[in-house]
């Protein structure tokens, strides 16, 4: 133990809860709660940022899809297009089109397929609610999202 009393151990070895290192010298000010409802993540700046460029080709109801999807892949595992619809108050046909177009771009990955139906995941490379370690070796399973407007000799100077 530190010689203030401390332990600087990171896991509680009775109960397997990661503790946060937390320095309560007087000078810290006492740390705060999230003040987000429920369960939240996190999502690469520069990838959304990508996204919502004008010449990147993803309408806005493309990103409604993407994100709607990303929330439902921690929800549920992901979305199906008809659930996505619904939701969104989209066309069936066209929240289709939309998830297969994501799709082939690599924004979006195949959780689950019956029959004809497929269930889409938002890619790690983008939203995740994982650890650090969990999101990286999830991401290294999968090839990074191509922003369809833009050939990719663009994208490498970017």
């Amino acid at each position: 133990m530190p010689k203030n009393g401390h332990s600087r151990e990171l896991l509680n070895r009775n109960t397997g809860e990661v503790l946060e290192l937390w320095d309560s010298s007087e000078d810290a000010a006492p740390r705060r709660t999230y003040s987000f409802g429920g369960r939240h993540g996190q999502f690469s700046f520069e990838r959304v940022l990508d996204m919502l460029q004008g010449d990147s080709g993803i309408t806005g109801d493309a990103f409604r899809v993407f994100f709607y999807c990303g929330i439902m892949t921690y929800k549920q595992g992901g979305a199906t297009a008809k659930e996505a619809a619904d939701h969104l108050g989209l066309t069936v046909q066209a929240t289709r089109r939309i998830a297969k177009e994501l799709a082939e771009n690599k924004f979006f990955l195949v959780a689950d397929r019956i029959g004809r139906t497929i269930k889409y995941k938002a890619s790690p490379h983008i939203v995740s609610s994982l650890s650090g370690s969990d999101q990286s070796e999830e991401a290294a399973a999968y090839h990074l999202p191509v922003v369809p407007g833009r050939s990719t000799a663009t994208r490498r100077r970017a």
